[in-house]
This record gives structure tokens, C-alpha cells and sequence, in this order.
């Protein structure tokens, strides 16, 4: 796919972040055709010494490195850029801020923090297992009569990069608009975390009620995940059309036509468990998914992250591609969910530390 072809061909990102928030967002800028020149310290992303290197080589897949210790080449860096990746300490995101305020410089600058830039936890340090902790999330996770469980992988910190990729295009808009720049972009990790999790927010402000975790749904059943004969699925029966098909399905077709069971499945959560379970027991996953999906009803099975790879529907989308690693060696690599002409999951490889030092810290830029 020619490079002009993509979204924001024509646009610079300067990345000054390390690890997995601000880096998320510059790959999904990149994958959209942006220039991202990440900035790095003379020892470079913590990031490319673990696991490794391998999420780093994902992250930073398509970006250009510029090794520095000097404050003027990230200043003077920024002056030609479109976009400011931001996630250093938050003095220094204050002073940078204040001083393209000054020079009145058409640039979206995107601060990705844990707390936010203002308020009083402002500053203070969190990973995704702290925001998932006290956005409440944590909460919701896990058995009731247990101790709350952290969600797997590093959603959280996903999820923030990807606000931050929609403020940045987003700020782009405004600044065509005719809107005077610097506009700071304000993400905040912790926030990030509650706008996901907004029901269990909304059923405390409008119905006084506190949720508390439960391998069941709040409002429906069955809403979860049921163990079969080698394995696990999860199913949604959410509307009364898809209970009515799974009451036959599991030799209850009365239960369809009780109006007190159909309009209150939760209180029957019991009942309907002691004839679902035996009977989902004894049928092997696939069984139960193929029934399920010809009756139209919601269900999955639970997969393994090689059965997710090797699943037959990604490989006919072709959703995942192979990254070359720096050196030696190659990856396979979740692509990018926006399909679009103007988006592209090809991606040169990440950067080695410096490679493109001379280019822009050489040049006037």
C-alpha cells in the first residue's frame, strides 16, 4: 500500500513515552501513516529488555528512534511536529506545555499520565494493576466469597493508548478548524479504566446499588462462562428469543413459555443451573457452540492464546501478520481491527536505540 495513501501520510508524531501507553498510541498513529519519532534516553525504553524485546518490536513496529539526554532536542523536536506524544514526569509536561503556549505553535500535545495533569493525585505513580484497582474494575473481577482478581494482559494501559490516539486525531481536526494551538490533551490512565466499566458506575448513581463480582451477570442468565466435557464456553443469553431456543435445546421448552421464568431468569439462576450444567457436561465444546450458534444463540468457546492463533475465522481474515524482529527472527502479531483503505497493519520493524539520530537530531527539523 503506498504510504500517501494512508489517513495521516503527512503527519509527524513526536513520542516522548516509554513502555506501553503513549508507545500503544504511537503504533495506532503510525498504522494510519504518521511519522512517529520516538525519543528515547541514552539507555532507551525499559521496554526492549523484556520479554525479549518482543512487545517492545510490537509497539514500536514502524517508528524512527532518536536517542537523547538533552532537553533542547526534545524541544527543539516538537517544534516540528503535529502530534506530541507525552508521558514523562509531569513537571516536565507542564513546562513543555507552557512553553509552546508561549510560541502559540499548532500542535496537539497529548499528555498520558496515570492520575491526569490536575487533581490531587496528580504526579503520583500507577501501573494498570493500581488503575484497575481503584477504577473499580478489580471490583467486579472474580468470585464473590474470594479476593478480587486483576484482568489478564495489560488492558488498562491499551485502553489509555487508545484515548490518546483519539485525542490526537482529534485535536488534528480542531487545529484544521481553526482553533489556535498548543491544545493539550489530557489522558489519564485511571480514567481510562472507568469509562470501560461505566455500567457498574451508572447502577449506583441511578439505582443505588453497589455491584458486586460474581461469576453471574447482574442482570440476566445464564450471562457467563460454563464448563462442557473438554473445555469451556461462554454464553449470552441475553433476549427472550435466545432463551426460548436454549430452554428446547436443553429439553425444557416449558421453561420458554413460563412468563415468570422468561421475564425473571436471574431468580431462577439455581434451577436453571441444575439442568444446564449436567447437560452442557456432557457435550464437547464444539458440540455445544454449533448447537448454540444454528438456535442463534450467543456463545464461544473459551480459547487458549494458540488456539486464538490458530483460529480458522482469523486465518481466513488474515488478521494476524508476521513482524520481522530487529536482527534475527520474526513474529506473528495481532493486525490492526480498523480495516480501512487508509489504515495499514504493515509495519517495518521497530527501531534499534539512536538508528535515526542523524536524520533528525543532524538536520534542521
Amino acid at each position: 500500500m503506498a504510504a500517501t495513501s494512508l489517513a495521516l501520510h503527512d503527519v509527524r508524531v513526536l513520542e516522548t513515552a516509554t513502555h506501553l501507553m503513549g508507545p500503544f498510541a504511537g503504533r495506532l498513529l503510525g498504522s494510519l501513516g504518521a511519522t512517529v519519532l520516538k525519543a528515547e534516553s541514552s539507555s532507551g525504553d525499559t521496554l526492549r529488555n523484556v520479554a525479549d524485546g518482543t512487545l517492545f518490536a510490537y509497539l514500536n513496529a514502524g517508528k524512527q528512534s532518536i536517542a537523547t539526554d538533552d532537553p533542547g532536542d526534545i524541544e527543539r523536536l516538537a517544534r516540528g511536529a503535529h502530534i506530541w506524544i507525552d508521558a514523562r514526569p509531569l513537571d516536565q509536561i507542564r513546562a513543555s506545555h507552557e512553553a509552546l503556549r508561549e510560541e502559540e505553535r499548532p500542535l496537539v500535545h497529548v499528555a498520558v499520565t496515570p492520575f491526569g495533569l490536575r487533581g490531587p493525585w496528580a504526579g503520583r505513580e500507577a501501573t494498570g494493576i493500581v488503575a484497575a484497582a481503584m477504577g473499580g474494575f478489580m471490583h467486579l473481577c472474580g468470585d464473590p466469597t474470594r479476593e478480587p482478581l486483576k484482568n489478564g494482559g495489560y488492558l488498562p494501559e491499551f485502553q489509555a493508548g487508545l484515548f490518546a490516539a483519539i485525542g490526537s486525531v482529534a485535536g488534528l481536526l480542531a487545529l484544521e478548524s481553526g482553533r489556535p494551538g498548543p491544545l493539550e490533551v489530557d489522558v489519564s490512565l485511571l480514567e481510562a479504566v472507568i469509562a470501560f466499566q461505566e455500567r457498574a458506575d451508572m447502577a449506583l448513581v441511578h439505582q443505588g446499588r453497589d455491584w458486586i463480582r460474581s461469576r453471574r451477570h447482574e442482570v440476566g442468565h445464564p450471562f457467563t462462562i460454563f464448563e462442557c466435557a473438554d473445555g469451556f464456553v461462554s454464553l449470552a443469553v441475553g433476549m427472550p428469543r435466545h432463551w426460548a431456543n436454549l430452554a428446547v435445546l436443553i429439553g425444557k421448552p416449558e421453561w420458554a413459555e413460563d412468563p415468570e421464568i422468561v421475564m425473571n431468569r436471574l431468580a431462577h439462576a439455581d434451577m436453571i443451573d441444575e439442568a444446564l450444567e449436567p447437560w452442557l457436561k456432557e457435550h464437547p465444546v464444539a458440540d455445544v457452540v454449533r448447537m448454540c450458534q444454528e438456535l442463534f444463540i450467543p456463545c464461544g468457546p473459551v480459547l487458549s492464546a494458540d488456539e486464538v492463533l490458530e483460529d480458522a475465522h482469523h486465518a481466513e481474515r488474515k488478521f494476524f501478520t508476521t513482524m520481522a524482529l530487529p536482527g534475527n527472527g520474526e513474529i506473528r502479531v495481532p493486525g490492526s481491527p480498523l480495516r480501512a483503505p487508509w489504515a495499514s497493519s504493515d509495519l517495518p520493524p521497530s527501531p534499534a536505540l539512536g538508528e535515526h539520530n542523524a536524520r533528525w537530531l543532524g538536520a534542521a527539523v
